[in-house]
């Protein structure tokens, strides 16, 4: 005897949808592996600012704490890394993981990046890790920490 399941279906939620705002100049790209990606308009010589957006499935048992783990090993692993700031807060209602840093891989310049994280509950069993990375070039990051931030900011999960 089998039994049929499906996906999706109630017991296998499709992913999580999301929205966010970028400046009008921006251009959406198509990245392997990735839900959603934005970018900055192409500047000769410079790292173009990005913004990328992918969700994750896990059991809804998943704690926070297993996704700060992860993000915390992820950093340890990149060269010369130079933490900012790590900690959470909450946007209109949604809790989030976030952190600035900053690194540099041989021969090539500083990227900043700006990191967060939310667990949005999918099924009894899922729930669904968005993450959304924002970069650019550490030459830049003052004037582009701002815009890459109100970007995070209007990131909304659409179940």
């Amino acid at each position: 005897m089998t039994v049929q399941i499906a996906y999706p279906s109630e017991e296998f939620p499709p992913p999580v949808g999301f929205r966010l705002e970028v400046p009008e100049d921006w251009e959406t790209l198509s990245v392997p592996g990735v839900q959603m990606a934005a970018a900055a308009p192409r500047r000769e010589g410079s790292f173009r600012a990005n913004v990328v957006l992918t969700v994750q499935r896990c059991p809804a048992a998943t704690p926070m704490q297993s996704v700060r783990e992860s993000l915390e090993a992820r950093k340890a692993a990149l060269p010369q890394l130079e933490e900012i700031d790590t900690g959470e807060l909450e946007i209109d209602g949604v809790a989030w993981l976030a952190s600035e840093y900053g690194y540099t891989q041989p021969g090539q310049r500083t990227v900043v990046q700006a990191a967060r994280y939310t667990m949005v509950p999918r099924s009894a069993h899922s729930a669904d890790i968005l993450e959304v990375v924002a970069s650019c070039g550490a030459e830049d990051a003052d004037a582009q920490i701002a815009v890459l931030r109100r970007i995070q900011d209007s990131v909304r999960p659409v179940v």
